[in-house]
């Protein structure tokens, strides 16, 4: 077949080449290695088969009576709605199988002004104008749940949409773009959620359309409410729901933020929400056309800067000190967290028999690390006249904040970690394996700054092997078999799922083998599990911080590498038995079960649990 150069869609070789300015060649190869093995390659099919509900379903939901049945406002600001998009947009509101709801439109579309002749719009304005008002008339008449206000001029994003509000009377509000849809299913999903709890924010995931919407694409499954993540980017975006008097006591949307007036509002929803429930299911399509963000995000440049006032003034809201600024990653912010007193920090490194590589782990820490308020404990298990004596003594001799602690009966590194603790003068504990060391000269200060914060627990930096392939990060649980570690395996520049690898964010669990702890957050647990020899007690370790309500953060720019070893012996302990290792997993099954009843709060079950993670 011949293909015409009509057929290489200008604005397609425009966006890809916008792509590669903003991103880079590796950007680009990652990306496209992403849509090649990634859930969006199967993803239409996969929806269609496992999300999109059937016509049964929908009578069935169609007929379900709530105890509980809100009101809810959904908010459109519209402009210039091409009429194929707008009815679309309200069509799939009008076919929700929860009916009590009511779309509060409101018309930003330029009018011609009685008074103002110098103001005279074009025809093509003119022809908007007036086909919108129609069309939308035309449905009232038939619905008497929208509600439509046509507005004498364009106040902008955010004040049209606080108009919108001002119309609403719902218990909840929720927000739609003009051109974008709704699932049938997805006011009935969040009024089954408000069954059990009047929640004050709920979000759901979403997808992309295409512009004609016969093919869904690019599927955003998100996690559980991650505070981190939120500050790395609006991951929550759609399907966004709130109590109508939580958006109203917050003082609606601000026009000062408008290209990121819906991250500014969710930060603030979120702030002062006491309760947030995710919906793990697509209940929003994004409609990709050539006027939008979904397309070419870079349409809208002015929007990064909306996003990093909004994120700014998030962080000065909540007392933090710490800086955000752009990464090279568009629409991707980074907060540094500063490090207020300098508090003391003991590391804690378990010894071992190679001279050379407990040089390599150590001298780093004082030639190359920035942060330098630290003792260097090294805690060992040999007699007193093994061999490695005069090795600890050249280590002792580097430097005076070293010292080698040892007690010959501790079998094991938990044992030994718990040994160093206890002796330890620092207000944080950052305990790192002897074959680790320092990448980045900022890693230590990054992984403090974050765990200063009172709601933060600890702090895990990313480990990888010499060829910059990670190795030890985030940890989920229940994913093909007990546990696996988000992104093992990629390179340190690569794009993962929705880019999550390269910002912090909140997990379950996380590897010891490079992690900082508050002291009272290790106390509180009762340090390691001295029972465990396996890694996984690493992660009773980080389930028992869990328990105490702390956050588990890995810090995606605290880089570390370990030192001589090889990319197929990443997740390998040869130092535990088969014996001992299915001793600990029966012991590590009978505490945890509680933990793997339910799915990993930071892992979205869309995944299959069966095959590496983010697969379907």
């Amino acid at each position: 077949m011949k293909i015409s150069l009509s057929a290489l869609n200008s604005q397609n070789i425009k966006k890809g080449l916008n792509y590669v300015k903003y991103n880079g060649l590796s950007g680009v190869l990652s990306r496209v290695k992403y849509k090649m093995s990634g859930p969006g390659l199967a993803y239409n099919n996969w929806y269609r088969e496992n999300h999109q509900v059937d016509e049964e379903e929908i009578v069935r939901q169609s007929e379900t009576s709530f105890e509980y049945e809100p009101l809810i406002s959904i908010l459109v600001p519209v402009y210039m709605t091409p009429e194929f998009f707008l009815r679309a947009m309200i069509e799939s509101v009008q076919r929700q199988t929860y009916s009590n709801w009511e779309l509060c439109l409101v018309d930003g579309t330029r009018i011609v002004e009685k008074k103002a002749v110098e103001k005279e719009q074009s025809a093509y304005d003119k022809v908007y104008s007036l086909e919108t008002e129609r069309i939308i008339r035309q449905y009232m008449e038939e619905d008497s749940r929208i509600k439509y206000k046509l507005l004498e001029e364009n106040l902008g994003i955010s004040e049209n949409t606080n108009k919108a509000l001002a119309m609403a009377e719902g218990e909840y509000i929720a927000l739609l773009d003009h051109d974008d849809i709704l699932t049938e299913d997805a006011l009935f999903s969040i009024v089954s959620e408000l069954q059990y709890r009047a929640y004050d924010v709920l979000y759901s995931d979403e997808d992309k359309m295409s512009e004609d919407g016969s093919k869904f694409s690019d599927p955003a499954f998100k996690p559980d409410f991650n505070i981190d993540l939120l500050r790395a980017h609006n991951y929550i975006t759609h399907f966004f729901v709130a109590k109508r008097e939580l958006a109203l006591n917050i003082g609606g949307f601000r026009r000062e933020y408008d290209g990121a007036q819906d991250y500014d509002f969710i930060l603030r929803c979120c702030e002062q929400a006491k309760s947030i429930k995710h919906i793990a299911r697509v209940l929003y399509h994004w409609r990709i056309n050539n006027r939008s963000v979904a397309s070419n995000p870079h349409k809208k440049e002015y929007a990064k800067e909306a996003g990093k006032k909004a994120l700014t003034d998030h962080i000065k809201r909540i007392g933090y000190y710490a800086t955000v600024s752009h990464t090279e990653m568009w629409g991707i912010y980074k907060v540094l967290y500063e490090t207020p007193g300098n508090p003391f920090i003991s590391i804690i490194i378990s010894g071992c028999d190679n001279e050379d590589n407990m040089k390599a782990c150590l001298t780093p820490l004082f030639e190359k690390a920035r942060y330098s308020n630290f003792e260097v404990i090294i805690a060992d298990n040999k007699e007193a006249d093994t061999t490695n004596t005069l090795c600890y003594r050249h280590l002792e001799a580097m430097r005076k904040n070293i010292r080698v602690i040892s007690k010959p009966e501790l079998k094991n590194k938990n044992a030994l970690r718990n040994y160093a603790a206890s002796v330890a003068k620092g207000d944080y504990f950052l305990f790192i394996d002897n074959n680790i060391t320092i990448d980045d000269v900022n890693s230590i200060g990054e992984m403090l700054g974050i765990c200063m914060r009172p709601e933060v627990g600890m702090v895990a930096g990313n480990v990888y092997v010499d060829n910059n392939v990670l190795c030890n990060g985030g940890i989920v649980l229940g994913v093909n078999g007990l546990y696996s570690y988000a992104y093992q395996g990629l390179k340190k520049n690569d794009f993962g799922y929705l880019m999550h690898n390269r910002v912090n964010c909140d997990y379950t669990a996380a590897s010891a083998s490079c992690v900082i702890i508050k002291k009272n957050a290790f106390d509180a647990v009762r340090g390691f599990d001295e029972s465990y020899e396996s890694e996984l007690g690493d992660i009773d370790f980080c389930l028992k911080v869990r328990e105490q309500d702390r956050l588990i953060v890995v810090a995606a720019d605290a880089a570390w590498s370990m030192i001589k070893k090889s990319s197929n012996e990443m997740n390998l302990d040869t130092s535990v038995s088969n014996s001992q290792a299915k001793i600990e997993e029966k012991m590590f099954k009978s505490k945890w079960q509680k933990c793997y009843d339910v799915p990993d709060p930071f892992y979205n079950p869309n995944f299959n649990l069966e095959k590496e993670p983010f697969e379907l």
